[in-house]
């Protein structure tokens, strides 16, 4: 069983029949395909427009921007000053293997930039270790309480009927808390709908970045975004699993949803079908998912700036859309922020 992400556990309330409740499945996929919220854990156990370019801009970049046309490749922006240049390109990390999504336009952002940001490193034994300790702490059952002793009898069958149609042992999940279970589940519906978390877009990232000898660097750690989720179940976001549980006996659909929404850089989309689930259903959750770490990241990118240095920062899509996004807060602080895919 190949396990995201570990929360503190939360006794249910089937009488729940919020828009938290309606959204959940959205936000759970959501967070394994575009946040990149904890895919290293899975080896452990802002609108579509058009601004100006900005001052600086030079003959090649100029080039980049306009190569591809919006809606044929996932979105990225670009920003720059008389000595900085900064893309900003939204992922997707689990994605069909042989999926083709790659342009002109990030491949010459790709070429033009010496230093690669991802969100975090989960691949360093260091980060591992880190991220094994903090799955123990954070993601395991007491002794003495299972899944299903939290569900009840009636909510426990349902998810062991659903695990079943998964083909996982409903025995498998019992060690682990109920967001966490759900989160799993959820990653299985993926790969069998076809998704491989090796195929992401952040495998072909740092693949390119490490061949073109790039600096790279990361905004946050894994353990910092396990806390964060962690700290989801506080605050009852997802305290009810019975919605989740109905829509993952039918992923796929959704899935191929997402994917299109993703690879053709529908960000009016993105933002109101996946982000505004998180926003509509619970402002605390989304603020501990998306603005909190949004805001900590755009100080980063504005001592980026105000040095000098080319950069390529690829996050997940959903951080770089609508309100309150990395896109939105830098560009009110006065930055020209400009769609060029």
């Amino acid at each position: 069983m190949k396990i995201l992400a570990f929360l503190r556990p939360h006794l249910f309330n089937r009488t729940m029949t919020t828009k938290t409740e309606r959204s959940s499945i959205k936000i759970l996929a959501f967070l394994l395909a575009g946040l990149g919220l904890l895919t290293a854990a899975c080896t452990s156990t802002a609108t579509s427009d058009n601004g100006g370019l900005a001052n600086g801009a030079d003959a090649q970049s100029q080039e980049v921007a306009q190569a591809v046309s919006f809606g044929e490749g996932p979105a990225m922006w670009r920003m720059a000053d008389a000595d900085s240049e900064i893309y900003l390109f939204g992922t997707f990390h689990l994605l069909p293997a042989g999926l083709q999504w790659t342009t002109p336009t990030f491949d010459a952002a790709m070429l033009e930039t010496e230093i690669t940001f991802t969100e975090a490193d989960n691949e360093s034994p260091e980060a591992v270790q880190a991220i094994q300790s903090a799955v123990q702490r954070l993601g395991l059952n007491p002794p003495g309480v299972t899944l299903s002793s939290t569900l009840g009898p009636e909510r426990a069958a349902e998810f062991a009927a659903v695990a079943q149609q998964y083909g996982v042992p409903a025995a498998q999940l019992e060690p682990l808390r109920p967001w966490l279970a759900i989160l799993s589940l959820t990653q299985v519906a993926f790969q069998q709908a076809g998704y491989d978390p090796q195929a992401g877009a952040e495998t072909t990232i740092l693949a390119r970045a490490n061949s073109e000898m790039d600096t790279l660097g990361h905004f946050e750690t894994a353990v910092s975004q396990i806390e964060a989720l962690a700290s989801l179940d506080m605050i009852g976001e997802f305290a009810n699993t019975d919605e989740s549980l109905d829509q993952l006996t039918d992923f796929g659909g959704f899935a191929e949803q997402m994917l299109a929404i993703w690879q053709t850089g529908d960000v009016d989309r993105l933002d109101a079908e996946l982000v505004g689930s998180v926003r509509d259903s619970s402002e605390e959750a989304f603020d501990i998912i998306f603005k909190n770490r949004n805001a900590n990241w755009v100080e980063q990118i504005e001592v980026m700036m105000a040095g000098e240095g080319d950069y390529f920062l690829a996050v997940g899509a959903g951080h770089l859309v609508g309100k309150d996004s990395v896109v939105d807060m830098l560009r009110s602080r006065g930055y020209t922020v400009t769609r060029v895919q």
